[in-house]
């Protein structure tokens, strides 16, 4: 069986969190990410309404924050370096959060790491790191990742087909992550390339879905699927199932 879940950490949502829980839990309840991946997500309180849904979903993933701002004058994104200041409070409200939906990962992105031993005393076994894309300096490469799961070897693995695309659009490469690190792979990241996570059912970028190759693994789709409710969150979830059925 597929279990393709959401993010639903969307970015420029028109719906509240509470609403974005309550439109995907009406479509799936395979699993779901709560995807932190900027710092200021974590202001949107979970009240006991939001955590009594969250926990009707089969698979519960938390992604860490990896921008803290956006500089003013530049653009550029501020990254937040683990460990510093500002990520023992990160960490202190990821784990309360954690502990109240009984998330089973929480996900980094390995290249903000620089003590990888205290993110191993902090989060533990729910520990995941994924590969990262072409841009990054370090994270996108098997032997990258090979270096990463020395330094945590509790941790598990978290594939990501866009980013693989990035590296290799050719798609080969998902082989090589998946020789090395199978053992450890708990759910795919999925999402379309072109105008930025779009959705697949308007970017066709299929061969970017034809990396997914453990079906019995949750997949959780990143993409804006849900940035318009839920006509297009069910035009999603129908495309992808019924080409992942094809293929």
């Amino acid at each position: 069986m597929i279990k393709l879940g959401y993010s639903i950490g969307v970015p420029n949502a028109k719906f509240s969190l509470k609403e974005r829980i309550k439109i995907l839990l009406s479509v799936e309840n395979h699993a779901i990410e709560l995807g932190f991946t900027r710092s200021d997500r974590l202001k949107e309180e979970l009240d006991d309404e939001d955590v009594k849904n969250i926990k009707y979903f089969k698979h519960i993933y938390i992604h860490a924050p990896v921008v803290s701002s956006i500089d003013a004058n530049t653009g550029e994104k501020v990254w937040i370096r683990y460990p510093s200041n500002e990520a023992d409070s990160i960490i202190g409200k990821i784990l309360e959060i954690a502990k109240r939906i009984k998330a089973n990962i929480i996900l980094f992105h390995p290249d903000l790491v620089d003590n990888f031993d205290w993110l191993n005393d902090k989060i533990g076994n729910l520990l995941a790191f994924e590969n990262m894309d072409v841009k990054k300096q370090f994270g996108s490469t098997v032997n990258d990742l090979g270096k990463v799961f020395s330094k945590s070897p509790q941790a598990k693995w978290v594939c990501d087909v866009n980013h693989i695309y990035t590296v290799d659009s050719s798609m080969k490469l998902t082989e090589g992550f998946h020789q090395a690190f199978e053992n450890r792979l708990c759910y795919y990241h999925l999402s379309g390339y072109g105008g930025f996570h779009d959705c697949f059912y308007v970017s066709r970028e299929d061969i970017i879905v034809n990396g997914l190759k453990d079906f019995t693994k949750p997949i959780i789709h990143e993409g804006n699927a849900l940035r318009n409710g839920k006509i297009s969150l069910r035009k999603e979830n129908e495309y992808i199932l019924k080409y992942l059925k094809k293929h």
